[in-house]
């Protein structure tokens, strides 16, 4: 069976023949029916809309564990995605649609026995869990009129496991940032360990990984280990989460060899190993680590510590040219309220600062417009971020 790119790509702007009216302030969940040529049963997704504009407003997914419990993972943002002004959706894949945790979620059907991957059973994309994830963005965007160029992501334990996957197969996909809180175990991009722990493959040429099976004639799929290690991921760690006996963790020799007995110092190895990977390739690295600090395996403190990092942008995301080209009107400023002309899809924090450097006003810039009317008459430097990028530009208020 031919595996083309096309296809895949194909699948990110299908039609939809299932419409759903999502409107400001509510909070529900519908039925995502994946369309042909996706192979895939329906998905429940449990969603919260705050008030505001939706069609610029932030997407972001949340994935949950072997639990499977969208509704709980939709629900842990709701208070974050009212005071931040973004939308929550939580895809939840049932263990009557998606029978088999390992092989149909968590490993996303790239093979029907991900433990026990054979050449015979390789599955088309159209087949793949992974491939339905760019389909509900587009899906989405398609009921809210949306202009979002990407999508922000979190996954905690097994949706972190789900989350990294899902960036390694599917490195063209919308996703900008994502956030993979306490995975019980990772595939690592190390050669000399089969997959599903590493990227070595138990059939085939000896010298053949998973990446040359992918690009292979037989499946021509463009994905390659530098698109992985691209993507703006955080390895996000609880530095207690560090009971080997927790709970569903998988423990076998395999994978307590190589990637160790906890979830802590396995997402450590995986970081680490990853890193080294990249500077022997000579390729962009652009994961971050991060550790909280007195965490276990909790759900609700590993989100409320992954906002920082869903509120901002991906690395390779439009910001630096949105900064560049952003423009302003009036100035002088004669109105109470300054216009801005940018491309970027969502607001943006600006801090205004007098002639004495002192901070006179911290606001966000919503909807293109940034209300002024509490300057006085002076001139003032106004900082306009967007992530860790930042543009200041000089306003004189009449």
């Amino acid at each position: 069976m031919k595996h083309k790119l096309k296809a895949l790509l194909y699948l990110i702007f299908t039609s939809f023949s299932y419409s759903q009216n999502l409107n400001p302030n509510s909070t529900g969940a519908f039925i995502f029916n994946p369309q042909s040529p996706l192979d895939r049963p329906p998905v429940e997704v449990f969603y919260h809309i705050p008030q505001g504009d939706m069609s610029v407003m932030p997407i972001v997914f949340s994935f949950h564990g072997s639990g499977r419990n969208g509704d709980d993972y939709r629900d842990l943002w709701i208070d974050m995605a009212n005071q931040h002004g973004f939308m929550i959706f939580a895809p939840e894949f049932s263990s009557s649609n998606y029978p088999g945790l390992g092989d149909n979620y968590l490993m996303g059907n790239v093979f029907e026995d991900g433990d026990n991957p054979a050449q015979s059973e390789f599955n088309d994309p159209s087949e793949w869990t992974f491939s339905t994830i760019d389909p509900l963005f587009e899906y989405i965007k398609s009921n809210v009129l949306g202009t979002q160029t990407f999508y922000n992501a979190w996954g905690h334990s097994g949706g972190a496991q789900f989350l990294h996957r899902f960036a390694l197969f599917v490195p063209n996909s919308k996703l900008g940032v994502g956030v993979c809180s306490n995975a019980g175990w990772y595939t690592v991009p190390e050669t000399g360990v089969d997959y599903p722990y590493g990227i070595s493959l138990p059939f085939g040429p000896s010298n053949q990984d998973l990446f040359d099976f992918l690009q292979s004639p037989a499946n021509d799929l463009n994905i390659n280990l530098e698109q992985f290690f691209n993507k703006s991921l955080i390895i996000h760690l609880g530095t207690n989460d560090t009971d080997p006996n927790s709970s569903g963790l998988r423990h076998n020799t395999e994978v307590d060899n190589q990637q160790g007995l906890n979830r802590y110092v396995r997402g450590q190895y995986f970081f680490s190993t990853s890193q080294l990977e990249a500077e022997g390739l000579n390729t962009e690295f652009n994961w971050q680590r991060h550790d909280v600090s007195g965490a276990s395996h909790q759900s609700q403190v590993m989100a409320n510590d992954a906002l920082q990092f869903i509120l901002s942008i991906p690395l390779s995301s439009q910001a630096p040219s949105a900064l560049s080209a952003l423009q302003f009107y009036p100035n002088p400023v004669a109105l109470d309220y300054v216009r801005f002309s940018y491309s970027f899809q969502r607001p943006m924090p600006v801090t205004v600062y007098n002639a004495l450097g002192a901070v006179v006003l911290k606001s966000v810039i919503e909807n293109q417009i940034l209300d002024v009317s509490s300057l006085s008459a002076g001139i003032y430097s106004m900082k306009i971020e967007i992530g860790t990028l930042s543009k200041t530009i000089k306003i004189i208020r009449k």
